[in-house]
């Protein structure tokens, strides 16, 4: 595309460009655009190739070190405002395709492979013996022609698990070494998490979010992949206490909620065991479905006595949940059981009872609308449930028990 602008430097650089910035685009219809990009998108790599080019002749004559600066990629952080990482990166891929790799440089050059295909094989090919690199460049440079930089790295792997073996069990213990999960508190009360895993661990995590996450897919919720993949972790972990973790002090693990009686009736804060706080509406839906420790105080909260912990839903009555509901019973939802929590359509702090008729099940997302978006579930005398929302006056109504006519 910039070829027929004119001939080579900068200065006709510049004006290609800003010609092809005055362009109409709509004039120029879809297929006449696409083919376009496909075009651009060839010329941006040619250019990063004579870009990397002259880093590396810049990077051989110590041009750097004559400006002050204490390297190549230092002085490209500073002219060019890249990153340290992008700098040391466009140094080694620069040096590269210099000294190694000519035929990963001829390819880019032409535009036949991005610069990304060019780090692939900048990097997997770094720690090994210039024959074994020379031997198999081109096979390599033919597929980094016809794969994504991704599938490129996965080929690369393999061709190093068999020239350099001892290079591909160094690659696993290091990833292996690596590995960390920071798990954190933020003053605002989220919990920040961030970290690197192994492959193979790797794999087992996103298997299992990828999996949960997709059960979490709701067309008519605008929920995106990340926030799906967030619900899959806590629900992989919801589903990990429910099974039974290690015990620890003699019983399971579950997350540990503070609040006291005016708050669980009224308003207020309760307060999480992870030095966060909840509303008291979220305190109400978390004790529909727990197990519950009374603990009688007087004066400074000091405690007087510690009321034995009891189920809220017992074993057998979520049973006749699961068989009577089939799942999350709020109109036009269709969780399975495994995904609900039991809900109390009059909050047992409020006087309602732990009874089959007082309850039903709701998935995780329609059990915080009830509770934190005020819609209201009623149960009438012949068994069948409504659902009301706040700003409605006519309420939803279901053809039987957990069953929703949503017309």
């Amino acid at each position: 595309m910039f070829d027929s602008i004119g001939g080579p430097g900068v200065g006709n650089l510049q004006s290609a460009i800003d010609e092809l910035a005055a362009e109409d685009l709509h004039a120029l219809g879809g297929a006449a655009l696409g083919d376009s990009i496909v075009e651009l998108g060839a010329d941006i790599e040619r250019l990063q190739a004579e870009r990397l080019r002259r880093v590396a002749v810049f990077d051989g004559l110590g041009a750097a070190a004559a400006t002050g600066a204490r390297s190549t990629a230092a002085w490209l952080r500073h002219h060019c405002r890249v990153g340290a990482g992008q700098a040391a990166d466009l140094v080694s891929v620069a040096r590269a395709l210099d000294r190694r790799l000519p035929a990963t440089r001829q390819a880019l050059q032409a535009g036949q492979i991005g610069y990304a295909h060019a780090r692939v094989l900048t990097h997997g090919t770094a720690d090994v013996a210039d024959a074994d690199v020379t031997a198999a460049e081109a096979l390599l440079v033919d597929h980094a022609r016809t794969l994504e930089p991704h599938r490129l790295r996965l080929a690369v792997e393999h061709w190093r698990a068999h020239v350099v073996p001892e290079a591909s069990d160094r690659d696993a213990d290091r990833h292996h070494d690596n590995r960390r999960l920071d798990v954190a508190a933020t003053l605002g009360g989220a919990v920040v998490v961030n970290g690197v895993l192994d492959p193979e661990g790797g794999s087992t995590v996103l298997t299992a979010i990828n999996s949960l996450a997709d059960s979490f897919f709701d067309p008519n919720a605008p929920t995106s992949i990340w926030q799906r993949r967030a619900d899959a972790l806590v629900e992989l972990a919801r589903r990990g206490l429910d099974a039974g973790l290690p015990d620890q002090t003699g019983e399971k693990p579950h997350i540990c909620v503070t609040v006291d009686l005016a708050t669980l009736t009224g308003r207020g804060a309760a307060d999480l065991d992870w030095a966060a706080t909840l509303t008291a509406e979220a305190a109400r839906r978390l004790a529909c479905d727990a197990g519950i420790n009374r603990i009688i105080t007087a004066g400074d909260s000091q405690p007087l006595d510690v009321g034995r912990r009891t189920r809220t839903i017992p074993p057998q009555l979520r049973r006749a949940l699961h068989l009577r509901d089939r799942g999350c019973s709020f109109p036009g939802c269709h969780q399975p059981p495994q995904f609900t929590d039991a809900h109390h359509l009059i909050h047992w702090a409020h006087g309602g009872d732990t009874s089959l008729h007082n309850l039903t099940l709701l998935c995780r997302t329609h059990h915080r609308l009830v509770h934190d978006g005020n819609w209201t579930l009623t149960r009438t005398p012949t068994g069948q449930l409504t659902a009301t929302s706040p700003h409605e006056h006519s309420p939803v109504r279901t053809r039987g028990t957990g069953i929703f006519d949503t017309s």
